[in-house]
């Protein structure tokens, strides 16, 4: 199994209700769409703002394979690119159990 953790940290002229709700609409509306996927989950920061990243995307997959899958799908990449506009971080880690 592969796990796959991408946070961010949204920009702070964003109305944050909305970037979040955002955020989690592309990333869950990846499910069913891409196959690989075996969970997905957006969840966002509740202590220490400021200081830890705003919200997080934790996602499982099969292998590697399917990592790929999802990276590459073009739905992903419409939805990273959005993202990509209303952050101004990002941390990821991808780990095998």
């Amino acid at each position: 199994m592969i796990r796959h953790v991408v946070s961010w940290t949204l920009r702070e002229d964003l109305d944050r209700d909305v970037a979040v709700a955002r955020v989690r609409e592309l990333l869950t509306g990846l499910v069913g769409v891409v196959g690989s996927i075996r969970s997905l989950e957006v969840v966002e920061n509740v202590a220490y703002p400021g200081k830890n990243q705003d919200l997080a995307v934790v996602a499982t997959f099969d292998d590697l394979a399917g990592l790929d899958e999802y990276q590459f799908h073009p739905d992903h990449q419409a939805a990273a690119a959005e993202i990509r506009a209303m952050v101004t971080s990002r941390a990821a880690i991808d780990w095998q159990d």
